[in-house]
Order: C-alpha cells, then structure tokens, then sequence
C-alpha cells in the first residue's frame, strides 16, 4: 500500500501506517502522531488509565482537528505533535 498524500503529488512512497480519522494510508512524512490519554468508565466515574496511547493522523485529519479554536492553536504544544518516524527512530 502507498501513501495516499504522496500519491496525490505524484510520488509513489510505501505507506507505514493508516491514519485513525479517515483511514487513508499515510508515510512517515505525513504521518502525526499524538498521544492521547485512555479512560474508561469504572464504578462511579472515570478512571484515566496511566499510560497515554499512541493516535496516528494524516497531515489532513490532523490540520482540520487543530483548526478549530485559534486561542489555543496559537499556543504552542511541545512534544505534543510528533512525526511518526521520531517516534520509531527514523528522524534525527
């Protein structure tokens, strides 16, 4: 499978994973990844379990989640947003 966004500009890259909104197949250029923190309902309340999960976007998904509110996409989010190939160590 290749990369949809590569393919649309005329380049043919192997996909490395697929995106959580739209389900396209996305490369490690434009792949996103956030972490995202795990609850789930237990007795009475919510229960945040301790480790965050990993949530893959394409660059699409992800502008349009971060396009919403222009008061907080002005704050800048540190170790927040992260190519997938920082994730596995293919950036340096």
């Amino acid at each position: 499978m290749n990369c949809y966004d590569c393919a649309q500009e005329g380049r043919t890259v192997p996909a490395t994973a697929v995106c959580r909104r739209c389900g396209a197949a996305v490369c490690a250029e434009h792949a996103h990844a956030t972490a995202e923190l795990v609850t789930r309902n237990t007795g009475m309340g919510l229960s945040t379990l301790p480790l965050p999960a990993r949530r893959i976007t394409c660059t699409t998904c992800y502008d349009a989640e971060h396009s919403g509110n222009r008061a907080t996409a002005a704050v800048p989010r540190p170790h927040r947003h992260r190519h997938l190939a920082d994730l596995i160590g293919g950036r340096t």
